[in-house]
């Protein structure tokens, strides 16, 4: 864990990063909305597909909540080595 956080330290990779988590933040809602979308418009919207997309958007934030918190954990650790 200390290489990821000596990793983090370095700018380019933390702007890199936070491009990422942004990307994660924002591809999937809209891949959401595109795939609901289209559904709607075939009239196929059922409950399977709403326990479908709510798994998906569960998934999503897990995700979200480990990648944005190893970034803060990894923050919080290289201003505690200066």
């Amino acid at each position: 864990m200390n290489a990821i956080a000596q990793a983090l330290a370095d700018p380019v990779i933390r702007g890199w990063y936070l491009g990422f988590s942004l990307a994660l933040l924002v591809v999937p809602m809209a891949a959401l909305w595109l795939w609901y979308r289209k559904r709607a418009k075939e009239g196929t919207v059922d409950r399977a597909m709403a326990v479908r997309v709510s798994l998906l958007t569960l998934v999503w934030m897990v995700v979200n909540a480990a990648a944005l918190g190893l970034l803060m954990w990894a923050d919080t650790v290289s201003q505690a080595a200066r």
